[in-house]
């Protein structure tokens, strides 16, 4: 990591590709850094032109000082011997701002590998290719706006229109930029090592970051959870509705795209994810602020249908209002109107003037818990006139919500003393909740540790039979119904007796099927049903399962092997239905027990045990989706399903289990 101060803290910086023209990316970068950067600044151009004043080099070996940073805008054709001529000068790292490599077929692909293979000889650190470029407190090494306020946000991004767009909003919205990195393809410099970088600075508050995808997964769950600690990560991705184009035959393929395990990997670490690039951006008002933020919010307002729509949103988000102390409920009497309670939301009523608000300001300032400011602009007051009153109470807690014909002025007032402000008092709610409501970081020691005979069962198989599945679970300490294989008639009969009735006979398969669909499956066989059920699964398959019937909640567990971030486990609302209704969670493996417990929380299915009292055992669930976790990861599980996995007041039992490697 101490490689990457070079890149963002040189002291010498070269232009390979400056420009006299003014339109052309070489040019910005260099009068970017030249205006910037108090370091030395070298334009290269092969013609040897004077570029803004400045007498340009031909090639970055004329240059007699060392240099630490080239930023490369060449010709693709060129970068790999640009890259060649800056290593034989002894540069430690470069940005490449070209574009036309991997991104746009097999030739550029072959170019982005002569690149790296030039970059690795020399030991440079290089950004890119095909990136925006750089930003840091030093110097503006990028082709974007000059004119950034400094500030203690930092924002890394795999686009370069998205880095240019937060560089345009920040500058709108007078938000401070700490460092704007714009990754590219990441042949070399990877998010994750950014991430890290960034954690570190003394001058980043907060790191928000726009990501299509995760260039090394293993490496991104060990470093991010250290740097979550330090400091609040942010992330917004792209490409959410990507699937996979492969055919499945589990339920887990058609429920797990790459977004969702993307959302589980980023709680895992501690990071907040946020859906899209509004709350993206009205989270940085929160992070950017001094604001102390609570989860405990009191609402001020002076419009009691705003105060009702903000409690709505506030429990909605799963936060609370704060109840006022019964010791200041006097002092707020004197100060509300006859028809107002001293309660919350405090409404001020329609007809509040300045020393309204102020006056009951002061009474709640001391509170510990979030202040949550709504002001609709009357004849009475102007939202530009509360905003000034709140500059009072900076520090205790306040979020801002103006609403009305000056509320942008009023937002000015507010941001320019970095208290945050909204325009609408659901967001403000939403912001206040992903904030608090930030996930513990973890990091997961993934060593696979299987069971012996679990090696054995599974040794050179591609997949496992519906009965071999069964056993698998039961090596796990997964429960499962009483079952047994039938091949003939005498032996359902036997089974059925043995088991007791009512019972379920299904299709009996070596390879992964949906049984229901086949219309394999019978449930509620009697005694004096068995053969006549055994004949009509026999046309289907010549092996019959029987096995316990069982009542209870339909759940569903699943694994996978994903591809950047390894195995991952689900948890949902089970039956012929899942891949209907959805309702699933995603963990990545191992999956503890606390873990498990707030899956099946997310995924609904802790409401439905508990729903009418019925004594169903939690617990065995919680126990199941570990056990699955550790499975798929000691056994280097594809795909598998329990679908479904019946839970009652006796435990969670595996009915029907699919598993593939």
């Amino acid at each position: 990591m101490m490689s990457l101060d070079y890149l963002f803290r040189p002291k010498s910086i070269a232009i390979i590709g400056a420009s006299r023209n003014r339109e052309k990316v070489g040019n910005v970068i260099f009068r970017n850094v030249s205006s910037t950067f108090r370091g030395k600044v070298y334009p290269v151009n092969n013609k040897s032109e004077i570029i803004e004043g400045v007498q340009s080099f031909k090639s970055i070996k004329d240059i007699q000082d060392d240099v630490d940073v080239a930023i490369i805008s060449v010709p693709r054709e060129s970068v790999s011997q640009v890259m060649e001529e800056a290593g034989e000068k002894g540069v430690k790292s470069a940005i490449v701002i070209t574009s036309g490599f991997r991104e746009v077929g097999e030739e550029g692909e072959k170019l982005e590998r002569e690149l790296t293979n030039t970059a690795k000889k020399y030991g440079i650190r290089f950004l890119g290719p095909n990136t925006m470029g750089l930003l840091t407190p030093d110097y503006n090494g990028t082709f974007a706006f000059a004119d950034v306020k400094r500030g203690e946000i930092a924002l890394v991004v795999q686009s370069g229109g998205i880095g240019a767009y937060m560089l345009n909003w920040a500058q709108k919205s007078r938000t401070g930029i700490s460092f704007l990195v714009s990754l590219g393809n990441q042949t070399d410099i990877k998010e994750f090592e950014v991430i890290d970088y960034l954690s570190k600075d003394p001058e980043t508050k907060a790191i928000f970051v726009y990501i299509e995808g995760v260039s090394d997964g293993e490496r991104f769950l060990d470093l991010i959870p250290e740097a979550t600690i330090r400091k609040p990560v942010i992330f917004i991705k792209g490409g959410a509705t990507a699937q996979s184009s492969e055919a499945v035959k589990t339920h887990t393929g058609s429920l797990a795209g790459s977004y969702d395990v993307f959302k589980a990997a980023i709680r895992t670490v501690g990071g907040i994810f946020v859906e899209n690039l509004k709350d993206f951006l009205n989270l940085s008002k929160l992070v950017n602020s001094s604001e102390p933020i609570r989860d405990q919010i009191l609402v001020i307002t002076n419009s009691g249908g705003h105060g009702v729509l903000t409690s709505d949103a506030i429990s909605r988000a799963g936060l609370s209002l704060v109840k006022i102390p019964e010791r200041l409920n006097g002092e707020l009497r004197k100060v509300l109107p006859p028809q107002s309670l001293p309660r919350n939301p405090l409404d001020l009523s329609g007809d509040a003037g300045r020393e309204r608000y102020l006056n009951a300001l002061k009474i709640v300032s001391d509170l510990d818990c979030t202040k949550l400011v709504v002001v609709q602009s009357l004849p009475f007051i102007s939202c530009t006139e509360v905003s000034k009153v709140l500059l009072n109470f900076k520090g205790k807690g306040i979020v801002g919500v103006t609403m009305g014909y000056d509320e942008d002025a009023a937002s000015r007032i507010l941001e320019s003393a970095s208290i945050p402000v909204f325009s609408f008092p659901e967001e403000a709610v939403n912001a206040v909740s992903k904030l608090v409501r930030k996930p513990s970081p973890r990091k997961k020691v993934r060593v696979p540790q299987p069971v012996n005979s679990a090696q054995e069962l599974i040794r050179g198989k591609t997949a496992l039979s519906d009965y071999e599945g069964l056993k698998l679970m039961e090596l796990y300490g997964i429960r499962t119904p009483k079952w047994g294989i039938a091949n003939n008639y005498e032996e359902a009969q036997r089974l059925a007796d043995s088991i007791g009735y009512p019972v379920v006979m299904k299709i009996s398969t070596d390879q992964p099927v949906h049984k229901t669909e086949l219309k394999g499956v019978y449930m509620n066989v009697e005694k004096d049903m068995v053969k006549e059920v055994f004949t009509d699964l026999t046309k289907i398959s010549k092996r019959v399962m029987v096995q316990e019937q069982l009542t209870g909640l339909e759940a569903y567990v699943g694994g996978l092997r994903d591809p950047v971030f390894g195995h991952t486990v689900l948890v949902g609302v089970g039956g012929i239905y899942v891949e209907v209704l959805k309702s699933v969670s995603y963990g990545i493996a191992p999956v503890y027990e606390d873990e498990a417990l707030e899956m099946i929380k997310e995924s609904k299915i802790l409401d439905m045990i508990r729903s009418r009292k019925r004594g169903y055992d939690e617990g065995s669930v919680i126990r199941t989706v570990s056990n699955v976790s550790r499975l798929v990861l000691d056994l280097n599980v594809k795909e598998m399903d329990i679908n479904p996995l019946i839970v009652n007041e006796r435990g969670a039992f595996a009915v029907d289990v699919r598993v593939t490697f």
